[in-house]
């Protein structure tokens, strides 16, 4: 029935009907419901039941865990920082250490059911409008060069809104996600002749020109005024002030405001009050803290200082004792310390299954884990790409890392303090676990061969730690990263069928 109900709108579309132009935009549908009628007509010829719908259908499958904690996060985090409740957040920021406590607290007078309501509101608006002016324009474009709608921006229409902030305006999520397909797509050809992913095109024009929505200190909610005036109230209430109070800091911003008059010494100290001894360079913060703990008679114990005592310890003349501080400061040093040692709602536990603020899509690190893990399995996912990408991002967080704790005055304790950041945590941090799963692994724009799958992987993971560590301009370096790799994909393929070709001629490998 669906059958011959297609076949009757799609005869008024025929070749010498009045309305052949907009044949595409009609057989988009029939494409959908059934393989696109098409029989190949020169090489290559290849027998196989996947055509590209269905290899772009199991992409979005396993898309599914991160779409939904996306509608789970956002919901939460706005039902939370937008109640203008200090009671609420305190008891939100407490359960939070424990997954007992969580689920008590989400469970509670059905709260499961606002966080859903909040979290849909948030996130399909912009899903629906990704898909419906994306795909109008791919419609446009299709009908004009007489072509058939390609099935590439199914997955495209879904990676674009996982990669936003929940506050983007409506009207700029259209303006994005028609830049990326017009320029990132249809200019260079359409689907399979783009050099550059579309989705992160469109995430990169908006980056750019409107760098206040995508890099703003609101992740929360759907509008930064009421999420803004709710943290202004909270605070109020609680009488907390700028150290203490709610913020809406997330765990990159941290480590990115740390310049380099921060410390690692500075952020050490701070973080003895809950480590204690485990910090690197303890032995040299307590010959400090005796120092001026003597010079000043101030009656303190090292990991258990008050916020007024920890302020003016670290802020304090060196030659009194002081860790030398600049006062101004001292709160980015504070925010630096819970997010390089993962402390507050900064650890570990909270970054790796997503109870974070951040994009909606890029939070959870185990809902990218599942996604990998069917792509690998169905074959659809470059898992060269994806380890490749975790080689060379570990590698080089790791060398910043080793270099920043033992080379230089008193073993790197005077070193910037956000080299020092653990290796591991970059992947629990921003969108490095969305990027390496689903980004970086889009077949158009990344290399076809194997070897270059695995230069390619490397350079990009190189490229994404070099932007979040040296470059402190942006906050989070995935995604200028892979654009930068797109480009030099064809470069890397190139060099490696040369290299083959070498090879096959010196009897090296087969031809």
């Amino acid at each position: 029935m669906l059958r011959r109900f297609l076949d009757f709108q799609l005869s008024f579309f025929e070749k010498g009907k009045p309305l052949q132009r907009f044949r595409p935009l009609v057989s988009a549908a029939d494409a959908f419901c059934y393989e696109v009628p098409l029989n190949t007509k020169r090489a290559p010829f290849i027998r196989d039941a996947v055509d590209i719908k269905r290899w772009m259908v199991l992409v979005v499958i396993a898309l599914l865990p991160a779409i939904l904690m996306a509608i789970w996060n956002t919901g939460l985090q706005k039902m939370v920082y937008g109640s203008g409740d200090a009671e609420l957040m305190k008891s939100y920021l407490m359960a939070s250490d424990s997954f007992k406590g969580y689920f008590s607290f989400v469970f509670e007078d059905q709260r499961y059911l606002t966080i859903l309501k909040y979290g849909s509101l948030a996130f399909f608006p912009v899903m629906i409008i990704s898909y419906a002016v994306g795909g109008l324009c791919e419609g446009i474009i299709a009908s004009i060069r007489g072509h058939e709608i390609a099935e590439g921006f199914l997955v495209t229409g879904i990676l674009y809104p996982l990669a936003l902030p929940p506050t983007i305006p409506y009207w700029m999520v259209a303006l994005g996600v028609a830049f990326g397909v017009i320029v990132g797509k249809e200019l260079f050809g359409g689907t399979g002749m783009n050099i550059l992913n579309p989705a992160l095109t469109a995430r990169a024009f908006l980056f750019f020109t409107f760098p206040g929505k995508m890099t703003g200190d609101i992740w929360a909610g759907t509008n930064p005024t009421q999420i803004s005036q709710s943290l202004q109230k909270m605070n109020s209430v609680a009488g907390l002030n700028e150290l203490d109070g709610f913020s809406q800091a997330t765990p990159l911003q941290g480590i990115n405001s740390a310049i380099d008059g921060i410390k690692q010494i500075h952020v050490e100290a701070i973080a003895t009050n809950s480590l204690g001894a485990k910090v690197p360079h303890y032995d040299l913060i307590q010959s400090n803290f005796e120092t001026w703990n003597a010079a000043g008679d101030h009656g303190a114990k090292l990991g258990s200082l008050t916020i007024d005592q920890m302020r003016a310890f670290v802020t304090g003349p060196m030659e009194n004792g002081g860790l030398g501080l600049l006062p101004g400061n001292f709160v980015t040093a504070h925010n630096s310390a819970e997010s390089i040692f993962g402390l507050g709602k900064f650890t570990d536990g909270n970054l790796f299954w997503g109870n974070i603020l951040g994009s909606m899509g890029e939070t959870s690190v185990i809902a990218c884990l599942l996604g990998a893990f069917f792509l690998i399995y169905s074959g659809v996912g470059a898992w060269r790409t994806m380890v490749a990408y975790g080689i060379g991002a570990f590698v080089t967080a790791y060398l910043f890392q080793f270099f920043a704790t033992h080379v230089g005055v008193d073993g790197g304790a005077w070193n910037p303090a956000r080299y020092s950041m653990p290796a591991y945590r970059q992947f629990l941090m921003g969108g490095l676990a969305f990027g390496l799963v689903f980004m970086a692994t889009e077949p158009v724009s990344s290399p076809g061969m194997r070897g270059a799958l695995w230069i390619y992987g490397i350079f990009i993971g190189v490229v994404t730690i070099m932007i979040r560590l040296v470059n402190p301009a942006y906050p989070e370096g995935v995604m200028l990263a892979i654009l930068f790799g797109n480009v030099f994909a064809p470069l890397i393929d190139h060099y490696v069928v040369r290299n083959y070709r070498r090879r096959v001629i010196r009897g090296r490998a087969p031809a």
